[in-house]
């Protein structure tokens, strides 16, 4: 008896390849590959695991850069994110981390992982210097170490004048960061307070090439001088004023730098934040050791002015050169753009950072914000449309060319990376 065959016969359709690709329901994305921490399940893969690795995605090319920025609304998920992959990276692959830490929220995750803790504090013991070349800095000469220093205190100075530094100000500081560094080749770093006695009395060549006398010179930086007193005879003494006093163990996994003292003033945290980084850039800036990840969170604190958007823009810059994955954190994608120029310039800074910070991890943001998220990251409608309406705990990934929604996944051993856990216990 032969056997018949029934065929099943449907009607024909024409459709474009963009919905046509919706009837193989068996072809996703193949994600970023396992290369990384797992961090939870892409969206966009039936589900698939998500892994990144900041120093693994530059390693395949996924990205030219290992720098990171997490934006969100606060509630999103994004510090507890941000908490699992420092966690897990650190904890499976040995990176080495050094934290800002604005809000003291990161104390439980020094505890788990062994992470050393420095409190600053107005008039406490703890003590860094911003002007401190680290490990790297013989190698760069006193011309550059000079440059680099002149540069921060720039960007501090313009911070508390809320100005620009006048052109007789900026060559005094100039002259006076150069002098120090060459006269300081085989000796301690020299610190704020050396400056500032510099400044206030400048040297015979200064003077000559100012074509004044130093008295004269002395009394054209007074409003500098004033500046600079903030950090070391007012409000903030006893942080940035002297040596450095804090050990740092490269043996461990590294440390916290508690900056809560100063959380709810303003002006007093950008310049905590600028003067921290600056510390940690140059500490972070060495050959050898395990690749290193440096983590500051309110990162708006710097965003808010162009002076220092572009100090830290220059520090993402040498933090590659040495292997160091830089990670910011912010609220709102408005935060990129300063609120003290006309946007021409602001939109440089803006691109320039963004250029340096290949990795994008999207918590929602509010409808005002979307517009930013489509001019700034050059996300398409849809991506803008899908990032105003992300639940808590999923972002959107731009990894490079890659583009990825994953719901992120905290362990039940990793409660301390949840910042709201008091509030659901």
């Amino acid at each position: 008896m032969t056997a018949v065959l029934h065929r099943l016969r449907v009607p024909r359709h024409r459709s474009t390849t963009a919905h046509l690709c919706s009837a193989y329901p068996f072809l996703a994305e193949g994600g970023l590959g396992s290369a990384g921490a797992y961090l939870g399940t892409n969206v966009l893969t039936g589900g698939g695991g998500f892994a990144y690795d900041p120093f693994e995605a530059y390693r395949s090319g996924l990205v030219t850069n290992p720098n990171v920025l997490f934006a969100g609304e606060p509630g999103t998920g994004k510090s507890a994110t941000a908490k699992c992959l420092i966690y897990r990276t650190c904890g499976v692959f040995g990176r080495w981390v050094a934290i800002a830490d604005p809000k003291g929220e990161y104390l439980p995750l020094a505890d788990a992982l062994g992470l050393s803790v420095v409190k600053l504090h107005p008039g406490g013991s703890s003590r860094i210097n911003p002007l401190d070349p680290g490990p790297a800095g013989a190698a760069d000469g006193p011309d550059e170490i000079g440059r680099r220093q002149a540069a921060l205190v720039a960007a501090l100075l313009g911070s508390v004048l809320h100005r620009d530094l006048t052109p007789v100000e900026d060559a005094v500081l100039g002259w006076s960061t150069l002098h120090l560094a060459r006269a300081t080749v085989n000796a301690d770093p020299p610190t704020l307070a050396d400056l500032a006695a510099v400044m206030a009395d400048p040297t015979d060549d200064m003077a000559r090439r100012a074509r004044t006398s130093a008295a004269d010179l002395a009394r054209s930086v007074d409003a500098a001088l004033y500046g600079l007193g903030k950090l070391l005879d007012r409000s903030l003494r006893g942080m940035f004023d002297g040596p450095t006093n804090v050990g740092v163990d490269w043996s461990g996994p590294g440390l916290v730098l508690d900056l809560s003292a100063v959380h709810h003033e303003r002006e007093a945290l950008t310049l905590v934040m600028l003067a921290t980084t600056a510390w940690l850039q140059a500490l972070l800036a060495r050959p050898d050791g395990p690749p290193r990840m440096q983590v500051l969170d309110e990162a708006w604190s710097l965003l808010a002015e162009e002076r220092t958007s572009r100090y830290l823009q220059s520090c993402w810059k040498l933090g590659r050169s040495y292997g160091v994955a830089n990670v910011a954190i912010v609220h709102r994608l408005s935060d990129l753009r300063s609120q003290a120029d006309d946007g021409t310039a602001t939109a440089k800074v803006s691109m320039g950072l963004l250029a340096d910070t290949q990795t994008r991890v999207l918590f929602r943001q509010s409808s005002d914000q979307l517009d930013d998220a489509r001019s700034l990251l050059g996300l398409t409608s849809t991506e803008a449309l899908v990032l105003g309406r992300l639940c808590r705990g999923r972002a959107l990934w731009k990894v490079g060319g890659h583009t990825a929604i994953v719901q992120h996944g905290i362990g039940r051993s990793e409660r301390f990376c949840d910042t709201d856990a008091r509030m659901a216990s």
